[in-house]
């Protein structure tokens, strides 16, 4: 049985005229007669009953007429979803960020996409720079917005912002009043750090710069949360560095001072497996390069 033959048969079934039902078909009323006659056949039960002036349906065709019309508005609903599907309006995309991706492009991005397809299911996943990598490499997210340089094998990377770190420090410090700072001023100091696997590369190369100041920085804690450390800051804990554009989200109690030397800055992008060709990705890819 083909979808050909029950919108035949419903279109006969609603006309009840074989005539009338050839015309808003565009066939031959013989060509219609014959696949009804074929439907029956194949179903072994009568549809109609005929006589030379009347057409009427049977009591199984009037129950094959009601789960035709369901079947045929349900392949219609298929035939529009995939079409839909295909080119980006309804599906599934999950992603994943780091916490810089909250205070700068996504809020936006994502208030602009749901608008645009408010049939999207999006999925969001918190998780480090190393976590993504490895989540994208399995097919587990389809978007990251991290933190490079990353092994970026068998993925496409798209650079979104660069930021300079400043140093916060707690009220009445002794180098507040510093005009100009350098590493080697903090060398007595203790330091509140994100972890290293949350960004090997940063970890990494801020004790190397500690050590060419000479000096081993004293690092007493560990924490992803941005907003953490500076309220450790805030309780005397020690001192941190964050990104400038966290700048304003400090408190006023609080201090804050670019380094002069400290070359090190926070990349911030977007990967994705190069070979993904899903249209939901691409369509919220077109948005964010539109940004």
């Amino acid at each position: 049985m083909e979808l050909r033959q029950l919108r035949y048969f419903v279109t006969v079934a609603q006309e009840l005229h074989f005539g009338r039902a050839a015309e808003r078909l565009q066939i031959t009323q013989p060509a219609l007669s014959k696949q009804i006659r074929v439907l029956e056949t194949e179903l072994e039960i009568e549809l109609f009953i005929r006589t030379k002036r009347t057409v009427n349906l049977t009591k199984a065709g009037e129950v094959f007429f009601a789960q035709a019309k369901q079947l045929l508005r349900q392949a219609e609903e298929a035939i529009q979803l995939a079409k839909r599907t295909a080119i980006g309006e309804v599906g599934r995309l999950t992603i994943g960020f780091t916490a810089t991706a909250t205070y700068t492009v996504l809020p936006e991005l994502i208030r602009d996409f749901r608008s645009r397809y408010p049939q999207v299911e999006v999925e969001m996943l918190q998780l480090c720079t190393e976590e993504q990598v490895a989540a994208l490499n399995r097919g587990e997210i389809d978007l990251g917005f991290l933190h490079p340089p990353i092994d970026a094998r068998g993925l496409e990377i798209y650079p979104i912002l660069s930021e300079d770190f400043i140093l916060v420090l707690p009220p009445q410090h002794r180098l507040i009043d510093k005009q100009s700072l350098f590493l080697k001023d903090l060398a007595a100091e203790s330091f509140l750090l994100h972890p290293r696997q949350e960004g090997p590369f940063l970890y990494d190369g801020f004790l190397k710069l500690c050590r060419q100041a000479g000096f081993e920085p004293q690092i007493v804690k560990e924490v992803n949360s941005h907003q953490t450390r500076i309220c450790l800051v805030a309780a005397g804990m020690g001192i941190t560095f964050i990104p400038a554009g966290l700048q304003t989200s400090i408190s006023n109690d609080l201090v804050y001072k670019p380094m002069e030397d400290l070359p090190i800055k926070l990349e911030f992008a977007a990967a994705w497996r190069s070979l993904a060709t899903m249209p939901v990705l691409q369509e919220f890819l077109t948005l964010l390069r539109s940004m």
